[in-house]
């Protein structure tokens, strides 16, 4: 009778930690559904969206800031049209989820084509081969901002 009981118990929090398991939000796909997102924004050239995928300390090993990607972001879009982002090879890895503050990274290979002046131009990336760029991401409230990047 005791046997079944601790039969029972173990059956029941087993059961429970795969409930929570696969019930809970897994972090990598939540910020492979931001990336996503972002890449849909770009391509609609919707500047506030693009936006909050940004930290507003953004700050890149190019000494750019997030005032200098708004203005660069702002001037691309005033000037492109039918913009065009291939991503290859996406690989995320989640750094800390122990604390508040969930840090995250990813690498993939880019490439940006856009219309301008009614050409298509290659905006970022080669040619034959995307072009490697690495971010860095932080999760604030509901999705991940991008504080940083290398490009």
């Amino acid at each position: 009778m005791k046997f079944i009981r601790i039969a029972i118990v173990i059956f029941g929090a087993i059961l429970v930690i795969f409930i929570i398991i696969k019930l809970l939000p897994d972090e990598k796909k939540n910020l492979i559904k931001d990336i996503n997102n972002l890449k849909n924004a770009v391509e609609k050239e919707d500047v506030g969206t693009i936006l909050n995928y940004f930290d507003k300390e953004y700050f890149d090993k190019r000494y750019l800031d997030f005032d200098g990607l708004k203005s660069t972001i702002n001037e691309f879009l005033n000037n492109a049209d039918s913009i065009n982002i291939m991503m290859s090879g996406l690989k995320v890895w989640i750094d800390s989820a122990a604390s508040r503050t969930i840090y995250a990274h990813c690498s993939l290979g880019l490439r940006v084509i856009a219309k301008y002046e009614n050409e298509k131009v290659l905006v970022f990336g080669g040619v034959i081969q995307p072009a490697s760029v690495k971010g860095y991401f932080r999760k604030q409230k509901e999705n991940f901002r991008i504080y940083s990047a290398d490009y």
